[in-house]
Order: structure tokens, then C-alpha cells, then sequence
């Protein structure tokens, strides 16, 4: 398997339900102050050598309503890099699991990855990569059904060909990119963070908003190995995309793909 690891950033949004502290700790606004936490949870945090705070370089605790079972919260991570922040996913989806998280059908995990380095060629070159398998992603997730009707949708299949009409100056600046993403010229909608256009399995409005493309298609799991080799085979995605590898994709792509499906027979349901 070709080493693809690279230095580009990424970061986990984990959400859970059943999270029994979100029934009696004070939120405020919707962030969960850490020191409110159990003593027992942060120790473990600390132990592992993972920041926990409010701010986003830090794990931290917000409230979803969007979660349906009650006590429903998503689990943020600092940006992270590398073995590094692989480790630290696994170690704070082991705390999140020993503390009564759970997940269910309405969960997801979704990655961002730093998109900075990328303009429209290597957005196009991501997007094409995705349609092409995309069907295979879906086809591998088991009971994922009422999320991809609501919050990661497929993208759309007209997209290749609108992609086409793009031309060499409109595609300098990503705006041709941005009239097709978003269905029209109305620039206010990338400063939405709750935009409409989010929900989809691959999320671009990510990229005008924050600087990260996000992956949603992965339902929400607590099992780390899941969750690393989702990441890994996401991050290949990117960097095949950047290092203009498209034509070499399945050949690299494949074992980043069977590494993942392999390890969704570990999921909790």
C-alpha cells in the first residue's frame, strides 16, 4: 500500500447519544465546560495526553439536538497530524465509549481535512475521485440508510458535467466552482455555516467556509480502527487529488478502501 501520510492537518466531529453528564452539567452556549466534566473523565483525557478546553485546539463537548435518543452530544477534536493525531482519535473514542457514549442511526463521524493547499483543479480532480466512488462507500457502510437521506447525501450525478463547462480563468479563483456548488452567484451562501448545500456526503461548502473539504458519509462509531482507517483512506482521497494521481487512483486508492471496509465487521451495530 502506497504510503500516502502527509502533513496535512485533519480533524473528527464524533457524535454520541446516551451521553449521561449532558442530563445534569450546565451548558454554556451549547459548549460543555470541561472542568464540569467528571473528575475520573478528564484524568483519563490528561492520562492520555490529550488537551480538553473550549477552544478549538482542544477535545472538547457540544450539544446536537439533531441526535435522536437523548443526551445527544458531538465530540470535537483539535486540528491534528500525522500518527500523532491517529493516536489521539483512538485514545479519546476509548475514554468517550468507558464513559456510556454510545451511537446509534442518527450518529455520525465526520472528518475535515486542510484544504488550504487546494484550488479549483485539485477541487475538480477531488470531486471526479469521489463520484467514482462514492457507490462503493455507500455500498460498504451497513444500516447508514436514514442518514443518507438527510445528512450525507449523495452528490449530484449532473455534477461531471456541469464540472466541464468550467473555464481556465473562472476556475483560477474556484468561482465557476462556486456557482455550481451552490446553484447560483449569490456569494453570501459560503458565509452560512449551517448552509444547505453541507449535507452531503462530501461537503465543499466546508471549503468556503473554513478552509476544510469534510467527509460525512461515515456513520458514528466508537471503534477506533474504524474510525483511523476512515480517515486514512479520506486522506488519500486528498492527496491523490492534490498530487494529481487520477490516473493511478484505484491502484492507490484500493487498499486504503479494503483496509476500512475490512474493519466496519468491528462496528457496534
Amino acid at each position: 500500500m502506497e504510503h500516502l501520510l502527509s502533513e496535512r492537518t485533519f480533524g473528527i466531529e464524533v457524535e454520541v447519544f446516551r451521553f449521561p453528564y449532558v442530563f445534569f452539567l450546565p451548558i454554556d452556549d451549547g459548549v460543555m465546560p470541561p472542568y464540569r466534566l467528571p473528575q475520573e473523565m478528564s484524568e483519563a483525557f490528561r492520562g492520555a495526553g490529550l488537551k480538553l478546553g473550549r477552544e478549538e485546539d482542544s477535545w472538547r463537548f457540544v450539544e446536537d439536538h439533531s441526535i435522536m435518543g437523548g443526551g445527544g452530544i458531538e465530540m470535537l477534536s483539535p486540528r491534528l497530524v500525522g500518527s500523532r493525531g491517529l493516536y489521539e482519535v483512538r485514545q479519546a473514542l476509548r475514554i468517550l465509549k468507558a464513559h456510556g457514549a454510545r451511537v446509534n442511526e442518527s450518529c455520525g463521524l465526520h472528518v475535515h481535512h486542510d484544504a488550504a493547499d487546494f484550488g479549483c483543479q485539485e477541487l475538480r480532480a477531488l470531486l471526479e475521485l469521489v463520484l467514482d466512488w462514492e457507490p462503493l462507500i455507500y455500498g460498504a457502510i451497513p444500516n447508514n440508510e436514514k442518514r443518507v437521506g438527510k445528512s450525507c447525501r449523495p452528490l449530484p450525478p449532473k455534477l461531471v458535467e456541469l464540472l466541464g463547462g468550467c473555464s481556465e480563468e473562472e476556475c483560477i479563483s474556484t468561482r465557476c466552482l462556486r456557482v455550481i456548488w451552490y446553484g447560483n452567484e449569490e456569494d453570501s451562501q459560503r458565509n452560512e455555516r449551517y448552509n444547505e448545500t453541507r449535507y452531503h456526503g462530501l461537503n465543499l461548502h466546508s471549503y468556503w467556509f473554513r478552509g476544510t473539504v469534510e467527509f460525512r458519509y461515515m456513520r458514528g462509531t466508537l471503534v477506533g480502527e474504524v474510525a483511523e482507517n476512515w480517515i486514512l483512506f479520506t486522506h488519500a482521497l486528498m492527496e491523490v487529488a492534490k498530487r494529481g494521481l487520477v490516473k493511478e487512483a484505484s491502484k492507490i486508492l484500493f487498499p486504503y478502501f479494503e483496509r476500512w471496509r475490512e474493519s466496519l465487521r468491528l462496528l457496534e451495530h
